[in-house]
């Protein structure tokens, strides 16, 4: 009797393409996901962006200010204040621009129970109240290098995880330790844990096993990314019941890199001569002007790229440095840039924007930039940028 090859091949056929229809379904949905990441990137890097702005008035004021009420201690405390807020915004703009791809991560010397302290910070004022926290910190040797908001993303989001891993309470712990060359830290739950059928998965982009509308199963990618951008590496151990342990281990510092506290701790160093600023952000001009003029500078500030450049080219000699926004309507920083250096081959130019240091400027320091000055910066490092770049 001959064999049916028909009937089974259109069988075996009907099973292939719904198969790959569910496939194609599959895909068209994470394509629809990254097209809406995408979008949200683009939007938080310009809101970042804009923000960062915002938040060179703010940090500006406040240093100049410092300098001028030293002998005043209640308005030093609330100068305080303002610049432990402005800096937690700037780390969140931080984040958004690198969501963004919007440049590269900082590298500084972190302190990861620094980092993990503000976590628990945040925690207690949001976490459920039958969730229980405690810490084990036992790394004699706490200090990486890498980006503390990038870090504090990494620590933040595991802990949030966890928490989401006990729904009926539990105990969240954070612990630390050292390897030979490592900082180890563990984020423990004592929820259901990972079943093994999908431990292999947990980092896929857009795996999750979340409800609906309560996640996009990117936290865990991003945590890896991050991890692994710091020279890191992420571990789950959930071997020992109950819950599960995520440990990241971070190299340890040189001890070579700069505080992450550091920056701009130095006191301002006064100089002399004239900078023109291009910025259309009238916050920025009004502040750079009130801290050059504070520095010993003289600041011709103007808003319009193609009004500076005139200037510029009736005025060349009476200006020692110009300092370009790299973003700017009308006319971009790059083409401002290369138009200054066709009228003065020798023009010291600063770069400054609120996006962070990539590529593009890379390329624009290789051309003959003296530096770049992300936003938003206090008067001491306006004042060490400005000292090094008409030195040379």
């Amino acid at each position: 009797m001959p064999d049916p090859p028909v009937v089974a091949s259109r069988t075996t056929s009907g099973s292939d393409i719904d198969a790959l229809r569910r496939r194609v379904e599959e895909l068209e949905t994470q394509l629809e996901h990254t097209q809406k990441l995408m979008a949200i990137g683009s939007l938080a890097g310009g809101v970042a962006h804009d923000f960062n702005n915002l938040l060179t008035a703010i940090l500006g004021y406040a240093s100049l200010l410092r300098e001028e009420a030293a002998s005043a201690p209640n308005v030093v405390e609330a100068l305080d204040v303002i610049e432990k807020a402005a800096e937690r915004a700037s780390q969140l703009t931080r984040q958004l621009l690198g969501f963004a791809r919007r440049g590269e991560p900082k590298r500084v010397r972190v302190d990861v129970h620094q980092s993990l302290a503000e976590v628990l910070d945040l925690l207690r004022h949001t976490i459920e109240k039958n969730i229980h926290l405690q810490t084990r910190f036992e790394a004699s040797q706490p200090f990486v290098t890498g980006d503390p908001g990038q870090l504090f993303q990494v620590f933040l989001n595991l802990s949030l995880n966890a928490r989401d891993a006990m729904p009926g309470g539990g105990t969240l712990t954070l612990a630390t330790g050292n390897t030979d060359d490592s900082v180890r830290v563990s984020v423990i739950d004592t929820g259901a844990g990972i079943a093994a059928g999908i431990r292999d998965r947990i980092f896929e982009p857009f795996f999750t096993t979340k409800a609906e509308n309560k996640g996009c199963g990117l936290g865990l990618t991003v945590v890896q990314s991050i991890v692994k951008s710091h020279g890191g590496r992420i571990e789950l151990d959930c071997d020992a019941a109950p819950g599960a342990r995520f440990h990241v281990l971070l190299p340890l510092t040189t001890g070579k890199e700069k505080s992450a506290d550091a920056a701009g701790a130095a006191r301002p160093a006064r100089g002399k001569g004239s900078v023109l600023v291009i910025d259309d952000e009238e916050v920025v001009r009004q502040v750079a002007a009130r801290m050059l003029k504070g520095l010993g500078y003289h600041a011709i500030c103007l808003s319009s790229p193609r009004e500076a450049i005139d200037y510029y080219h009736r005025r060349s000699r009476d200006i020692d440095l110009v300092i370009v926004d790299l973003v700017m309507p009308d006319l971009n920083g790059r083409d401002c840039f290369e138009r200054i250096r066709s009228i003065n081959p020798a023009a010291r130019v600063l770069l400054t924007s609120g996006y962070s240091h990539d590529a593009a400027v890379d390329e624009l320091i290789e051309a003959g930039a003296k530096a770049f000055l992300q936003k938003p910066y206090r008067l001491a490092q306006l004042s060490e940028t400005l000292a090094k770049a008409l030195e040379s």
